[in-house]
């Protein structure tokens, strides 16, 4: 894949202006220059370096070049792909406000070595593509919509295949055209939205749509949510390309503009909706869209994901893949030695006074009966309010047998139960990853008479024996709450933990 050398990768955005090769690649407007936006022509054609010119009076200013691409420092790069008319936006704060000053800058020609990146042509069609590349969702294939919550919260929901029948969703096509940067959102009138109420406010999104866009008409999908009579404010509606680091590799990020978006409007703002590429070749594309917008949806984590392919791609039906059979889960560790047969980690993990939550195992604070060993599991909860261990595994369950999860646990005497939040319980979950709303759950709350020694429970999930799609174990001490109110933090310990008969 071809890098440029300049340090930040193109972008594009805007409509074409009159192309007039002989000129320079470049035109100030014959407008006053207080000093404040530097531009120096870079050597490679199209290139410029802007500069703050208010270096050490102000903090490093946000850059906007009307290309795309944002920047933030004293002296920032880009690049212009095509010819046009372009702002650029300097925003800096001075004393208790901000201010934005702005300068033209015209590109008079069109610059195709910054575009010439694989990734754009197979975005497109590439430039010889006059009327752009189509896209629509490959509805047929489990997953092309992806509901999700990465992480912590451990939510996956892969729509089946034609899920959405009736929403308007199937018949939406979105065309990208390289030159020009336009996107065309064609929804054939109607467009599936989420609807509910977000921070107080019903149909949040759809109020979202009504600042870019036309929306006649609102009513409940037999799938749940919304279909909207809308039409986007601006036609055609734009694109952008950029490149950044993302979990340590180079990703691609798509930003549409206009009022267009990709089939299932859950987030962010539509002026301006990013979709992280993970995936792209000539017949296939996966994108992710992760809410940031309002702050209570970006910190729940929710992340939209698609799978699209070209219009006219033959889409067939699924093969039905035949699973790999369950198998007889085995449990049994009691923390003593260097190593350990199961590794939890820590979900939903909210600050403590001590820091964040932690398991470790440590030395007995009590070798007294029933549990003389020598090292034990301790759990420090924080604020968390569904703070649990998680022991995730590769497989599903066959539970036939062996049932019953039993350990050994101690409450201490010194954690606040009576204060907010923070129950003497422990609770053990078996997941279904794939499907959330399948889970069985058993419950200890812990007598005041037993706090400060150890006790043997057994969490009997026998009833739920013959479900085989659980892959996931989850222990939670203290209860779980409804978020904004924090917890008190606490202490637990275990020890001995096997599954049997």
């Amino acid at each position: 894949m071809k890098k440029n050398i300049i340090p930040i990768i193109i972008t594009l955005f805007l409509s074409i202006w009159a192309c007039t090769p002989e000129n320079p690649s470049q035109d100030f407007n014959p407008i006053p220059d207080d000093g404040r936006i530097i531009i120096v022509d870079m050597a490679e054609d199209n290139s410029f370096m802007f500069v703050n010119g208010l270096r050490g009076q102000v903090l490093p200013p946000r850059w906007d070049f009307g290309n795309g691409q944002t920047a933030v420092g004293d002296s920032v790069f880009t690049g212009f792909a095509f010819a046009g008319n372009y702002n650029i936006k300097m925003t800096y704060f001075a004393g208790n406000a901000t201010v934005t000053v702005s300068r033209p800058l015209r590109i008079t020609h069109d610059n195709m070595e910054l575009v010439s990146d694989p990734v754009f042509e197979m975005l497109t069609g590439g430039i010889s593509a006059i009327n752009g590349k189509t896209w629509v969702l490959d509805s047929l294939r489990t997953g092309h919509v992806h509901l999700r919550r990465p992480g912590a919260a451990g939510f996956e929901d892969r729509k089946a295949p034609m899920f959405y029948a009736g929403t308007g969703m199937y018949d939406d096509e979105l065309t990208f055209i390289l030159r020009g940067a336009r996107a065309i959102y064609d929804n054939k009138g109607q467009s599936y939205s989420h609807g509910g109420t977000i921070d107080g406010i019903p149909e949040f999104r759809i109020n979202q749509l009504r600042e870019v866009g036309t929306v006649t008409g609102v009513r409940p999908s037999p799938a749940g949510d919304f279909i909207v009579n809308y039409t986007p404010g601006t036609n055609p509606q734009g694109w952008s390309l950029t490149q950044r680091e993302f979990n340590g590799q180079d990703t691609y990020f798509l930003t549409l503009t206009g009022g267009a978006y990709m089939f299932f409007y859950r987030g962010s703002r539509p002026q301006a909706i990013e979709y992280r590429i993970d995936s792209i070749s000539e017949n296939y594309m996966r994108v992710a869209n992760v809410e940031t917008y309002p702050q209570s949806r970006a910190e729940a984590g929710w992340e939209t994901r698609f799978i699209l392919v070209p219009k006219g791609y033959p889409i067939q039906p699924e093969v039905p893949v035949t699973p790999d059979p369950p198998r007889v889960e085995t449990i049994n560790e009691g923390f003593e030695g260097a190593s350990h047969s199961i590794t939890f980690t820590v979900a939903d993990a909210g600050q403590n006074p001590w820091g964040l939550p932690t398991h470790s195992v440590v030395r007995n604070v009590s070798m007294l009966m029933p549990n003389p060993s020598d090292s034990i599991m301790r759990v420090a909860r924080g604020t968390g309010s569904d703070e649990r261990l998680v022991l995730s595994r590769d497989y599903t369950f066959d539970l036939t047998t062996r049932n019953k999860l039993n350990m050994q646990v101690l409450l201490p005497t010194t954690n606040n139960y009576a204060g907010v939040n923070l129950q003497p319980t422990v609770e053990v979950r078996l997941v279904d990853t794939r499907n959330a709303a399948l889970t069985a759950t058993v419950t200890h709350t812990v007598a005041a008479a037993d706090f400060g020694r150890w006790i043997n429970l057994t969490f009997d999930f026998s009833g739920s024996a013959a479900i085989t799609s659980f892959n996931r174990w989850e222990i939670q001490f203290g209860g779980r709450y409804v978020r904004p109110v924090l917890a008190n933090p606490g202490i637990f310990y275990f020890d001995n933990i096997h599954l049997t008969e």
